[in-house]
């Protein structure tokens, strides 16, 4: 059995805010998230009160899957629990100037291991840091499960949105992302323990996700 009390419980996720259709008819607006919004009506079945949701998968902190980019890729359900649930390393690069890169020896030097799940976090900088082609290379030779990112781009700046960008590249390799990860600052040690877990749900490219760190005390 796990001792929960031996651990700090962080959470990495956003709180997604709905706008409610209710069903005397009023309207509760919502707070889009980087205008993606969450839409919800009211219908009541088994004498109790639930929702119809109209959204995107890829809203809030979410967790995607190669079927983005491939026809015959893997989807959410079809990927592996440990792609979304296991050790990860924080590699945290706020040192880094406004723009600047993130190299394959910096990955290195974070700690970045074979199998790894890896999170990457950026500071205050007006312009974020960036992995290079060669730093994404790195991480798929290196077989990492996942990655996460915060305040990094997962590309050099220029590059299109695409199956040739970082995120595309990392899920063809078989590379769960895990997106829209929030408050990475709040780790302290180097190694924790993620659970992202998606919704184990068929013929879509993300699920949204509660993502926490179990970080030993």
């Amino acid at each position: 059995m796990i001792d929960l009390s031996k651990y700090r419980i962080i959470d990495l996720s956003h709180e997604l805010v709905p706008g409610e259709r209710k069903l005397d008819g009023r309207y509760l607006h919502g707070e889009p998230f980087y205008g993606r919004p969450v839409e919800v009506q009211e219908m009541m079945a088994y004498n109790a009160r639930m929702h119809f949701i109209q959204s995107e998968t890829h809203n809030g902190t979410h967790v995607e899957a190669p079927y983005k980019y491939a026809d015959d890729g893997a989807d959410i359900a079809s990927m592996p629990i440990s792609s979304y649930m296991g050790e990860a390393v924080v590699c945290d690069f706020a040192h880094k100037g406004d723009g600047e890169a993130v190299s394959p020896e910096d990955l290195r030097d974070a700690g970045v291991k074979n199998g790894d799940i890896v999170l990457i976090r950026g500071g205050d900088q007006d312009e974020e840091p960036y992995l290079t082609f060669e730093a994404i290379d790195w991480l798929i030779d290196a077989e990492i499960r996942a990655i996460g990112i915060e305040g990094v781009r997962h590309s050099p700046p220029g590059t299109p949105f695409g199956k040739e960008d970082g995120d595309g590249r990392l899920l063809l390799a078989g590379i769960a992302f895990l997106d829209a990860l929030t408050g990475l600052h709040q780790i302290k040690k180097q190694r924790v323990f993620l659970i992202a877990l998606p919704v184990k749900m068929q013929r879509v490219t993300a699920s949204w996700a509660r993502a926490i760190v179990l970080e030993e005390l």
